[in-house]
């Protein structure tokens, strides 16, 4: 009996420092990650002197809240996150990775480190993590997901159930696994309340469009754009109205350059490499990129693709 108990004892210790392994080894990669795939050195996120300063301070808070509170799982969460604002990747995802060893089962946690893989160009491991998120949510209730940043009214709109399967398509555009852009996106605009289902249609509309036009499929990418209104009053998400609006064809190109943001320059982008223009786009993926070598994402992923890396 003892043998046995000794044997059980001595297993459980492996299958513990495997995964312990597992964690670390995602923390290695995260720091060895020096600069983009197409070569952009990484360097300091900067915001003006004030969101700086916010940005700092909340840092020093959610330390000062992990010293004291170690045992729950939202300290790992918020510091993480703090981390992650200031463009402090590789020590947002070390954070999110010692928070799973102690909470093996957080869907939470797997969640945002995922996010940050995804920022991270890690993205095949944020797509286990999205998996694995997802696997153990799946018999959980759903809850709504504390914004970080917050919107205008305050108010939260979204759950994990709408992010962690967005999340899942986006990412996966960057893998060229354009089906389950579209089946993870069709996950993410099940929202529980009424309001909140064109601020989460608009988002999920564009990528869809995109893995539809990725695919070949040119009707049912235009069929996804017929579902947005031209014109609705919406929390958090105009720069995505604004840019399914140029891919319907509401905006004229140098005009709705000289006001997109990030999404919008994308879309132009995307629209100029659909259309054949593709020195075009490659113009501005490489701005995006140039602008933030750690923002967004997506543009890097098209650089990498249509270069055939």
């Amino acid at each position: 009996m003892r043998m046995l108990f000794a044997f059980l004892v001595l297993f459980s210790l492996l299958i513990q420092n495997s995964f312990a392994q597992s964690h670390d080894d995602v923390v290695m990669a995260a720091f060895a990650m020096t600069h983009t795939p197409t070569g952009r050195v990484f360097r300091d996120v900067k915001y003006n002197i004030e969101t700086q300063a916010y940005f700092k301070k909340d840092l020093e808070i959610a330390k000062a809240t992990m010293k004291i509170a170690p045992e729950r799982q939202d300290s790992y969460a918020w510091l993480g996150r703090r981390y992650g604002y200031l463009g402090k990747l590789p020590e947002a995802i070390e954070v999110f990775s010692e928070g799973l060893k102690k909470f093996p089962d957080s869907y939470q946690l797997y969640r945002y480190r995922a996010r940050h893989l995804a920022r991270n160009y890690q993205w095949q491991q944020a797509i286990k993590d999205y998996r694995k998120a997802l696997e153990l949510l799946e018999n959980e209730p759903d809850s709504y997901e504390p914004n970080g940043i917050a919107n205008d009214l305050d108010l939260t709109i979204s759950t994990f159930k709408q992010n962690i399967p967005y999340y899942l398509g986006q990412t996966s555009m960057a893998t060229g696994d354009y089906q389950t852009v579209i089946s993870a996106m069709d996950e993410a605009i099940n929202v529980p309340v009424l309001f909140a289902y064109m601020e989460e249609l608009i988002p999920v509309t564009l990528w869809k469009y995109l893995a539809h036009r990725k695919m070949g499929n040119h009707q049912l990418a235009e069929a996804e754009l017929a579902k947005v209104p031209d014109e609705y009053q919406l929390i958090e998400n105009d720069s995505y109205h604004a840019a399914v609006n140029y891919l319907k064809g509401k905006y004229e190109r140098e005009e709705f350059l000289k006001s997109a943001d990030v999404i919008g320059k994308y879309a132009v982008a995307m629209k100029d490499h659909f259309e054949g223009r593709n020195e075009d786009a490659i113009k501005i993926w490489n701005e995006i990129t140039d602008a933030s070598p750690r923002g967004f994402w997506p543009a890097e992923a098209e650089l990498m693709m249509i270069s055939g890396k």
